[in-house]
């Protein structure tokens, strides 16, 4: 039989899809610090599964790793070392230069306010080749020279998102040498790390000064590349960054996600040093956008991925500047919210169908299929369209809306079950609790005429018509409960079925709901049991004044009919058959032979079959007597 549990109601439809609307728009993996931690996770194992991606070959980064420090015996590298390096990849034909450190003081050996051989030799570098970019970073002390600013801002077209909150008052940045940056553009190198140090998302527009905007430098790094004016490049805040004809969806924080590459097709990357010795072909730089910044330890500037557990930061602009590039950015905006919530909407839905399914096995079956599916989707949007969805959202909508259907359904069954189990002890006390038993774990009870051997007892009281005359009705009504219950009493404690009472007497049968060997045992022992507890009650009625009670029992053991016998809607289970017949005459002729129990001898054969001589103890034979209605005569055992 498979196990089940009650289906809730509809009406829950509504209460899960208002939990999963509620969830969606709580946005948990983006509001709340812990939930985001896993969405982290989540992102990162995302990446894991669909493994390392090829990277576009227009971005190229020049390392100044350990090797190069180690030739130089010196770092940052002297001015000069940069240069040259500048000045190799200009011949080299590179489009576009985006220097990853942060120039912002003069290089000793200058005299009075003039620059070092070094700074002079790379301000030229710089402006011989024209599309430099130089970072920034912000720095909360450091007012920004406006001027300087005025050059390389964003241009703010658009109103900003209502979730979108400037910060207020002056926002400082350090920048470059003067003379560096006036030969170059300026762009931020921001890089905000999550809780676990992992990086997983960009700002491409930084506040600086009480209202500029300042681009990141992969977005910049990308406009020179594309030779695109800085008026082609737009920001409305919290919503989008215009790049020429390409929209870019930010989130509220003018943030993109970042979609790593790998190790396996990363970012092609040559040492500096390689670059200064002239050793790297031409054809490899020319027409790249080239990231130039540290990879040496002891730069200190590293950030964990899905693919490296020291990733430096270099890669990751140049990483995200072939995400922009090539719109391989992860997608995570106002418009993944909306999907995140009509998803969740949907899932809550499907979740409660799923759990809802009467079979448990099946609801579990489907639950769990409903997860891989869910996964499997979230995994598909990311590998094939780049949408970095809120798997948190998902997770926390499918496991509410399970564990709140399951316990829902537990709670309902556990009413309904206390209500069965009401209506059961009702109706138990108007059928034997045997029967009921055995009904109630039948789903099509076994009794349609069926033929058998059962042991059958008539149980009758002495003298009851002048008794119920002295007592009246109300005393008639006490003492027949009183007798009842000693009735019951004895034979369920023998598994005795009661078919009915008969006013002062019933009709017992063992042998139901099946029969057994000791039927017969049984019948005796219940009918032994019955006359004891008698001898104490009557103790009792003599000490208030009123006659004993005087017990005649007919036992007979034989075959008979059990059936379901009755109507359309009501219905009992009884035995027929000459078997009950004979019983009843017999607890009749107790009468006549002055005898509280008779007995037939085929009752006595079966006793003694089930190896129960002593219970016959007491009892004597009567052979040959005839009973009314019958032909032949029959041996009796009667006691005493």
């Amino acid at each position: 039989m498979r196990t089940t549990i009650g289906k809730l109601p509809w009406y829950w439809v509504l209460v899960c899809l208002i939990a999963g609307a509620a969830i969606g728009w709580w946005h948990p993996g983006e509001t709340s610090a812990l939930t985001a931690a896993l969405e982290g996770r989540l992102l990162d194992l995302r990446h894991v599964l669909r493994g390392p991606l090829k990277a576009p070959d227009d971005f190229v980064i020049v390392a100044i790793d350990d090797r190069s420090v180690d030739r130089l015996q010196r770092f940052p590298v002297p001015r000069a070392a940069l240069a040259d390096a500048v000045d190799r990849l200009t011949d080299a034909g590179a489009k576009v230069l985006a220097i990853d450190l942060l120039l912002l003081e003069r290089e000793a050996g200058g005299e009075g306010d003039a620059l070092s051989s070094g700074d002079s030799l790379l301000v030229a570098a710089l402006a011989r080749h024209g599309h430099v970019i130089l970072a920034t970073t912000e720095s909360a002390d450091i007012p920004p020279d406006t001027e300087l600013v005025k050059r390389s801002r964003l241009e703010v077209a658009g109103t900003a998102s209502a979730a979108h909150e400037r910060p207020e008052g002056s926002v400082g940045f350090r920048l470059p040498v003067s003379d560096f940056a006036r030969v170059a553009s300026l762009a931020h190198v921001n890089l905000p790390r999550d809780a676990d140090r992992s990086i997983r998302r960009m700002v491409l527009a930084m506040p600086i000064g009480s209202a500029d905007y300042l681009p990141a430098m992969p977005l910049e790094a990308v406009r020179l590349l594309r030779d695109l004016p800085r008026s082609a490049m737009k920001l409305t805040p919290g919503v989008s960054i215009a790049l020429g004809n390409q929209q870019i969806a930010t989130d509220t924080y003018d943030a993109i996600g970042i979609n790593h590459y790998g190790d396996g097709g990363g970012i092609p990357s040559y040492s500096f040093i390689d670059v200064v010795e002239g050793k790297v072909p031409p054809d490899l730089l020319a027409g790249r956008a080239i990231f130039v910044g540290a990879t040496a330890l002891a730069s200190g500037d590293v950030f964990l991925s899905p693919f490296a557990v020291e990733l430096p930061g270099v890669k990751v602009l140049a990483t995200v500047a072939a995400n922009i590039a090539h719109g391989q950015y992860l997608l995570r905006a106002p418009s993944t919210w909306a999907i995140d919530i009509v998803v969740a909407v949907l899932l809550s839905m499907l979740a409660f169908l799923a759990a809802n399914r009467r079979s448990l096995a099946i609801a579990a079956i489907a639950t769990i299929a409903l997860w891989a599916v869910t996964f499997a989707g979230l995994q598909y949007a990311f590998t094939a369209a780049y949408l970095w969805l809120d798997a948190t959202t998902y997770v926390l909508t499918l496991f509410s809306v399970g564990i709140l259907t399951f316990a829902a359904r537990i709670v309902q069954q556990r009413r309904i079950s206390g209500r069965l189990q009401s209506e059961r002890d009702n109706l138990a006390r108007y059928q034997s609790p045997l029967l009921a038993e055995f009904l109630a774990e039948q789903q099509s009870p076994s009794f349609h005429q069926r033929a058998q051997e059962a042991a059958v007892m008539f149980v009758d009281v002495a003298g009851f018509t002048r008794r119920a005359e002295r007592l009246g009705p109300t005393a008639t009504v006490v003492f027949l409960r009183e007798l009842h219950g000693r009735i019951e009493r004895s034979a369920l404690a023998h598994r005795g079925v009661i078919e009915q009472f008969m006013g002062d007497g019933a009709m017992i049968i063992f042998g139901l709901p099946e029969p057994t060997p000791t039927d017969a045992t049984r019948a005796l022992a219940a009918a032994r049991q019955l006359l004891d507890t008698l001898s104490d009650w009557n103790l009792d009625l003599e000490a208030a004044g009123q006659e004993p009670v005087r017990m005649r029992i007919g036992l007979h053991y034989g075959p008979v009919i059990a059936a379901l016998l009755g109507g359309e809607h009501q219905g009992q289970i009884t035995v027929a058959g000459d078997t009950v017949n004979v019983a009843s005459r017999l607890q009749e002729m107790g009468k006549e032979h002055k005898a509280a129990i008779v007995a037939s001898a085929k009752f006595i054969a079966n006793v003694h079959r089930a190896g129960r001589d002593d219970m016959l103890s007491g009892m004597r034979r009567l052979a040959g007597q005839q009973v009314r209605g019958r032909n032949e005569t029959i041996d009796l055992w009667v006691w005493p």
